[in-house]
C-alpha cells in the first residue's frame, strides 16, 4: 500500500465533510424504514476510508463518530427543511370565502337561503 502525505490525508477528510450533504440527501432519498441501515453502510464506508489513510483504531473511532455525527445532523437539517416546505394540512384554504357562499357551487358548500 502507498504511502499517503499529510496533505492528501487533509484533502480526502475535507471530501468527505465536503460530500455530507450529497450523502444525506441520497439517505433521506431512502424509505424511513431502510435509513439506519443507510448510515450504518456509510460509517462503514467512512471506516474503511480511515483504515485506508491508516489511522490506528482509535484514531478511526473519533473520526468516524465526528463524521457521522456530522452526517445525522444534516439528514435532520435537511428532513426539517422538507418538512417546513411541505404543506400542512391545517393551511388556511385556498378558497375564498365567497366562492363558499354561491349556490352556483353546490358541491362547495350548500345553498342557504
Amino acid at each position: 500500500m502507498m504511502s499517503l502525505t499529510v496533505d492528501t490525508k487533509q484533502e480526502v477528510l475535507e471530501a468527505a465533510i465536503s460530500g455530507l450533504p450529497r450523502v444525506a440527501k441520497a439517505i433521506l432519498a431512502t424509505p424511513n424504514e431502510a435509513r439506519a441501515k443507510a448510515l450504518d453502510a456509510a460509517a462503514d464506508s467512512y471506516r474503511q476510508t480511515g483504515r485506508v489513510l491508516g489511522y490506528d483504531e482509535a484514531k478511526l473511532q473519533e473520526w468516524v463518530y465526528a463524521i457521522m455525527f456530522r452526517l445525522r445532523a444534516e439528514v435532520t437539517a435537511q428532513e426539517l427543511a422538507q418538512h417546513k416546505n411541505e404543506p400542512q394540512d391545517n393551511a388556511p384554504s385556498l378558497v375564498p370565502e365567497s366562492a363558499t357562499q354561491n349556490p352556483a357551487i353546490s358541491s362547495v358548500a350548500p345553498a342557504t337561503e
